[in-house]
């Protein structure tokens, strides 16, 4: 359509439906991320409330982590060498209980 053409009525009228329709849906999408973007820092605020509340300083958070792995570590070598030791004490009770018996 040239410049001097005046534009149909009908094809203007679809397309300021269409520009309307797109308008909404991205005022849509922006509330969308706006509700998350509150909900997020809420949360972050909930989360170094609960930090400074257990006396965790804000760079420590990573350490934490950290820390929370290697504990855990820990706890699951522990705990192969009480079922090992577990195992040891089972079978000296049963010697015992043999030599008390050869004994008797």
């Amino acid at each position: 359509m040239s410049e001097s053409e005046t534009p149909d009525a009908g094809a203007v009228a679809r397309e300021l439906d269409a520009l309307e329709r797109a308008v909404g849906a991205l005022i849509e999408e922006l509330d969308a991320l706006r509700r998350r973007a509150a909900a997020a820092e809420d949360r972050s605020g909930r989360l170094q409330e609960t930090l400074e509340a257990s006396g965790v300083r804000p760079g420590e958070a990573a350490d934490l982590e950290g820390r929370l792995t290697q504990l855990t570590r820990e706890n699951e070598h522990l705990r192969e060498v009480i079922a090992r030791a577990r195992e040891k004490a089972d079978r000296m009770r049963s010697r015992l209980i043999v030599m008390e018996d050869e004994s008797a």
